[in-house]
């Protein structure tokens, strides 16, 4: 019997072909993290192709690279630091490049973790960071790590930080690394600490190298991490396209939260063409109780891809990131200018127009 349906299956279907018709090879670049993972499954798992989608990834060192690769039309779609976005738009130490964001891969993942010399040294806490920094004002400051100026990571750290009763950016130094560099400058000293996603901070822990001692659930729970954006000139020609992606990585977002998927998921994303880490390293980042070094541990979840609506660019979310880095960054605009902003970019409409029809 021919019903709404029915209907609706049929215009998905039609919808799908029309993708396959019109859209050639998209270049997706993301970065060696474990909050890439609902990229790496769609890729793997065959989501993209599900959606008559050919999709290309491609694996960049750092953000930097991802943000210069979709201003001058290297990447069509890209993984990306929800700040990153504005940041685009903005033309913040990057061409003007005008971008939307349809949707929320993952909110939280990161932490704080400090070199193990820090900790022989006498720093087990905020506290004894803070009068350590005090005492040694003067004959050198710490170096602390993050991914980019424009990152949940630098601003989560400067929050812990001034909670902390320590200024950033005046009591210490705060560096940019690529997040695949943080654990080789570690070792070397060349940082004492660094905010970061997984598995860098287990992998540290692991090795003896840190140990960490927040984690961005604690500092700011639900915060909105990476996101998916692509260039206005895609959305303009192929909508469609941009909506089946959309699509299967909310497909993807969903396998990476079952727990059902768990060992599957583990076993993809440590492939050498993918993270080409250990599953046991990565499992952390799942459990209840997430590692932090010298038989400490975190409770509750991590990292999330899925649940309580996370994966929808709201405004509220949205306008809480902007604050962030208008406030970290040091960016100044008018409340029009960043009303304005928020409606180019962060688009929950996107998000909703993508999945109306597989809601059917």
């Amino acid at each position: 019997m021919f019903n709404a349906k029915s209907a609706c299956m049929l215009k998905l279907n039609a919808q799908r072909a029309n993708v396959s018709k019109r859209s050639q090879t998209l270049r997706l670049g993301y970065v060696r993290l474990l909050d890439a993972a609902p990229i790496i499954v769609a890729d793997s798992l065959g989501f993209f192709r599900d959606e008559g989608l050919d999709v290309r990834l491609s694996r960049e060192v750092g953000w930097a690279t991802i943000r210069d690769k979709i201003a001058f039309g290297e990447l069509d779609v890209a993984q990306a630091l929800s700040p990153l976005a504005f940041a685009l738009q903005l033309g913040i130490n990057v061409a003007p490049t005008d971008v939307v964001t349809g949707l929320v891969l993952n909110c939280n993942g990161n932490a704080i973790t400090l070199s193990t010399r820090l900790r022989d040294e006498g720093v087990n806490d905020g506290a004894s960071l803070r009068r350590y920094t005090k005492n040694t004002y003067g004959a050198r400051k710490l170096v602390f790590g993050v991914v980019s100026l424009y990152s949940s990571h630098h601003y989560i750290l400067c929050r812990w930080l001034e909670e902390q009763g320590i200024r950033p950016h005046v009591d210490v130094i705060i560096t940019v690394l690529p997040p695949e560099q943080m654990v080789r400058n570690i070792l070397a000293n060349n940082i004492d600490g660094y905010c970061v996603g997984e598995p860098w901070n287990s992998m540290a822990i692991e090795e003896g190298f840190g140990w960490c001692v927040a984690t961005s659930d604690a500092i700011s729970a639900g915060y909105p991490e990476k996101v998916l954006i692509a260039t206005e000139r895609l959305l303009s020609y192929q909508p469609e396209v941009y909506f089946a992606m959309i699509r299967a990585l909310y497909k993807a977002c969903a396998f990476c939260e079952s727990s059902d998927q768990r060992p599957e998921l583990l076993r993809i994303l440590s492939k050498p063409e993918y993270l080409n880490c250990r599953p046991r390293t990565l499992s952390h980042a799942f459990s209840e109780q997430f590692p932090m070094g010298f038989g400490r541990s975190a409770q509750g979840s991590f990292i999330r891809f899925r649940g309580d609506a996370i994966n929808c660019p709201d405004r509220q979310r949205g306008q809480r990131v902007l604050d962030d880095l208008c406030r970290y960054a040091n960016y100044k605009l008018s409340a029009p200018a960043a009303s304005k902003l928020l409606s180019q970019v962060w688009r929950a409409s996107l998000h909703n127009e993508a999945l109306a029809e597989q809601s059917h």
